[in-house]
This record gives structure tokens, C-alpha cells and sequence, in this order.
């Protein structure tokens, strides 16, 4: 039997439609209300997915964890997915004592969360050793993406809403794997590909591929080069008004902060959501009452473009979320 090219778009147009309706949910999911307790959170830690050679030229596995509602109390069987990067500058940090605790927050608000480890490490005397670092960090970041989707039935994600975030460096990795291309890559380091691996096959074997939907950055930056004129993604950020470390604005060494990109993201008609801390420097709003106020804040910027909803926002204290039906 025959089947018209119309009844096929029309099927996927519906179960697209289906997908995105369902996250456009009148309840509290996906909001700024915790949807589940914390003993209704499980997880999945220290799941390895994948390998890579590190700074230090020895073997190291790359390890993950996850947190989502438990299946059995759970109506839903794919939710959507955000990735979560710690910070560091490329030289310390863990997934364990970084980003735990957003992950959970996450969880709560129905979406399926996730932490990854990445090699760390450089020799600042070497010019350009730091970038080398970052680029580990985006094929690591690649890596757990392939993996994520190759296991997202089990998972229980829909992976067609993909998110990606973190804090600084994390921050810096997320708008890198999002934006930086390989071309680009080799344009200002032709030899990076021989030395270290493409940015899509290291760490693991998988084919999988991944589309981010919006970015959750927390203190972050990206070189524009890797912008190239492309359009940007919805993206909310936090940020402190004096940071010296990744300023907020333009800076040689980081590039464009998170004010210089919500503006951009405004001039291109895009959503963007923006909370900047007037006295705050690098890192702000860390502590549990911060970390409650950003996750909360991301799961109702997400959900908004679940229900295409999404308006800009900017605002210079602590404005709570509440996307609350």
C-alpha cells in the first residue's frame, strides 16, 4: 500500500505536535514548583560512557550520572533532558560536589538531569594549552550526548528537547558544544583534529546525533568566532556584574559574556532571559536558596518553549520563577 508524502508529514507533524503539547502540560511539570519529592528522585551514577586519553596522556573513563522521577510514580515515559557541566577552569572540579544538587532540582521538576565528568587539565606556560582544554571538554560533552540518546528509551527521554548548561567553565563548554563546529576548530588550530580526534568520535564508537534546544548558562562565555552569524539558541543566564573572571560583557580572553549575548539573542528575535547581579562577581547565586531560584527559573524558561510562549526578560535582583498553572 501506497502511503502519500502529505499523510507522512501530517504523522510527523502530529506526533511532533503531541510531544511538545504534552510538555505544554496545565499542571505544575516542568515549572517552578517541584513537581516530585526528593525521595521520588532516583539515579543513575557513575555510568561510563566512554574513554578518552587526558592532559596527562593516560586511559580515563568518562563518567556520568543521572537523576529523573522515579518510573513507577511517573506517568510520563520520555521526559525532556538537560546535561549539566561543572566548573573549574578546565583544571578541578566534579560532577559529584558541583552539580548534584541542580541535577536533583531538575529532577523534581520532572525533566531527566544529568552531571558528566570530562578530562580536565593543562599547562598554562603552553600558549594555547587552555583552548586544547576546551576542546577535550566539547568532545567529552559530544560523547555523553551520543550516549545519552543511544539509551534514551531506557532513560526515559524524549530526545527531541535537549538541553545543555552549566557554571563557568561548564558554562563555556555547554555554548562551545552547542556553537563550535570542527572547521571552525581546525581554522585557528589546523592540527587539532590530528592531535586529539575529531570533536564527534572521541570517547566512544556511537553514531548517535543531538540538536540543543536552549542553554542554561550560569557565568559562561563563548569566543565569537565560533558564532559565525549563525542564529543563537534560546538561552537563560545568570551572571554577576563585576566578575573579572568571565566578564559579562566582551572580554579578549573570553569572549562574549552573558549580557553581549542577550543582546545579541534580542537583536535576532530570540528568547533569551537574562538576571544579572549588581554586586555579585564570578559565581552567583550558589547556595541552596540560588540554586532553588536558577533551577526554577531554567524549568520555567524551558517550559515557555514547550508552549511557545517564550518572551525576553532581564532583570538585576532575584526575581523567583512561577510558570505555576
Amino acid at each position: 500500500m501506497k502511503i502519500s508524502r502529505f499523510l507522512i508529514a501530517a504523522i510527523i507533524l502530529l506526533t511532533t505536535n503531541y510531544a511538545t503539547a504534552q510538555f505544554c502540560s496545565d499542571d505544575d511539570r516542568f515549572s517552578s514548583a517541584e513537581f516530585f519529592s526528593s525521595d521520588q528522585i532516583e539515579s543513575k551514577t557513575n555510568v561510563v560512557y566512554g574513554n578518552a586519553v587526558n592532559a596527562k596522556g593516560a586511559s580515563q573513563d568518562l563518567l556520568i550520572d543521572y537523576y529523573f522521577p522515579n518510573n513507577s510514580i511517573d506517568t510520563m515515559s520520555e521526559r525532556p533532558f538537560i546535561l549539566l557541566v561543572h566548573g573549574g577552569s578546565f583544571m578541578r572540579g566534579s560532577k559529584d560536589a558541583h552539580m548534584t544538587a541542580m541535577s536533583i532540582e531538575f529532577a523534581k521538576r520532572g525533566y531527566v538531569a544529568a552531571t558528566m565528568s570530562y578530562r580536565l587539565g593543562f599547562n598554562p606556560s603552553v600558549p594555547g594549552d587552555n583552548a586544547i582544554a576546551v576542546y577535550r571538554a566539547q568532545q567529552d560533552a559530544n560523547a555523553a550526548m551520543r550516549y545519552t540518546v543511544e539509551n534514551a528509551k531506557e532513560l526515559g527521554i524524549d530526545t527531541s528537547w535537549i538541553f545543555m548548561g552549566g557554571g563557568s567553565a561548564g558554562a563555556v563548554t555547554a555554548l562551545i558544544t552547542a556553537y563550535g563546529s570542527q572547521e571552525e576548530w581546525s581554522m585557528f588550530f589546523p592540527n587539532v583534529e590530528a592531535r586529539l580526534g575529531a570533536l564527534n568520535t572521541s570517547g566512544n564508537d556511537l553514531k548517535n546525533t543531538f540538536e540543543i534546544k536552549g542553554i542554561f548558562n550560569n557565568w559562561g562565555a563563548v569566543s565569537p568566532g565560533v558564532l559565525n552569524g549563525q542564529k543563537l539558541l534560546p538561552m537563560i543566564s545568570f551572571h554577576g556584574e563585576l566578575d573579572n573572571v568571565v566578564p559579562i560583557d566582551i572580554s579578549p580572553i573570553t569572549g562574549y559574556g552573558s549580557r553581549k549575548l542577550h543582546d545579541m539573542l534580542n537583536e535576532q528575535g530570540v528568547c533569551g532571559d537574562l538576571t544579572i547581579d549588581p554586586t555579585g562577581g564570578h559565581v552567583v547565586y550558589r547556595d541552596k536558596e540560588g540554586t532553588q531560584l536558577r533551577a526554577g527559573r531554567a524549568a520555567c524558561f524551558f517550559k515557555s518553549l514547550f508552549c511557545d510562549s517564550c518572551s525576553n526578560f532581564l532583570a538585576k535582583d532575584k526575581v523567583p520563577a512561577d510558570c505555576t498553572e
